[in-house]
């Protein structure tokens, strides 16, 4: 039975791995804290590129996770 979004992948590459994929498409998908208007806003458009859809700022950052 598959399970969360690693399921895809199967007993193939292991728990170990999974796990990690699980964790990096959630911290992708988590909204962050906008640096320039300070709300839960900041969301990931493309790798490394964010955007706050409050105030509409661009940010450049990780590629799974924002950093100010």
């Amino acid at each position: 039975m598959k399970s969360k979004s690693a399921g895809q992948f199967g007993s193939k590459y292991g728990k170990k791995i999974r796990d990690k994929i699980i964790e990096v498409k959630r911290k992708s998908k988590k909204k962050y804290m906008c640096p320039a208007c300070s709300r839960r806003a900041v969301r990931r458009v493309a790798a490394g590129v964010w955007i706050c859809k409050k105030c509409g700022k661009k940010f450049a950052s990780g590629a799974f996770e924002f950093r100010e």
